[in-house]
């Protein structure tokens, strides 16, 4: 068939044919497209190296939006959360939110049958509240790599550990006894007369076994530990005689 000028029917030329058969192919390209990305989707990539606590899928199951497959915990970072009291709180460095502060460093400890293991970490922030129960405040802190094959043992999730943490630091601070200190604020010493002096001290800290004063007392000092009715200062002492028994 020819048009009135001579030229092919479109007929002949298959121009229906083409379009059709252009149509059928782009849209098995859309298909196959969609197909590859259905496939992408089946495979799940975290955006954070980690590792797989727990799984909530099977295999041919179908997932929507929202769904929950799993939970991962991160091998690159580990928190640990410390509660301490508001005193003990008041001698770290606790970084605020946003800023380029250094936390306090610590390290968590671990004391196994077959063996002690040791992470270094660093507190990174404060939890901001107080618990109202135990009125403790809780910081956190961060271990790097801990999975890491400088450990001879991986920081797994759910761990107790001990965490000892690293205070601000105070010149000539001495720790005596609980019985040393008199009135909350001196100590008795016997001089090199052997005769009692009273000198003032600042309370810094109290731990279980010991008190930390600084302000009064030097190297080498003899501490009274004895109580003294009508104690003065300059007051004459003497040493109490110690006796060796055999068992």
């Amino acid at each position: 068939l020819k048009c009135d000028h001579g030229q092919p029917s479109p007929l002949v030329l298959h121009e229906p044919q083409l379009k059709e058969a252009a149509a059928n192919l782009a849209a098995a390209k859309a298909a196959y497209a969609l197909a590859e990305l259905n496939l992408d989707r089946t495979r799940i990539l975290a955006p954070f190296n980690c590792r797989i606590r727990s799984e909530s899928v099977n295999l041919g199951k179908v997932l929507k939006s929202g769904d929950t497959v799993g939970v991962l915990a991160d091998t690159d970072l580990a928190e640990i959360v410390v509660p301490l009291s508001l005193g003990e709180l008041g001698w770290l460095q606790v970084p605020l939110a946003g800023s380029q502060e250094v936390g306090s460093s610590a390290v968590a400890r671990l004391a196994l049958a077959d063996g002690s293991f040791a992470w270094p970490g660093r507190v990174v922030r404060s939890l901001g509240e107080v618990d109202q129960a135990s009125r403790l405040a809780r910081v956190v802190v961060a271990v790097a790599n801990p999975y890491g094959p400088e450990h001879a043992m991986g920081l797994a999730t759910g761990l107790f550990v001990k965490v000892e943490l690293a205070g601000k630091t105070i010149p000539r601070v001495v720790a005596i006894p609980h019985g040393a200190l008199r009135d909350e604020s001196s100590v008795w010493v016997m001089d090199s007369a052997d005769r009692l002096r009273i000198k003032p001290v600042s309370v810094i800290r109290k731990s279980r076994d010991y008190i930390y004063v600084n302000g009064g007392l030097a190297a080498g000092e003899r501490i009274v530990l004895t109580s003294l009715a009508g104690a003065a200062d300059g007051m004459l002492l003497r040493l109490a005689t110690v006796v060796e028994t055999k068992p």
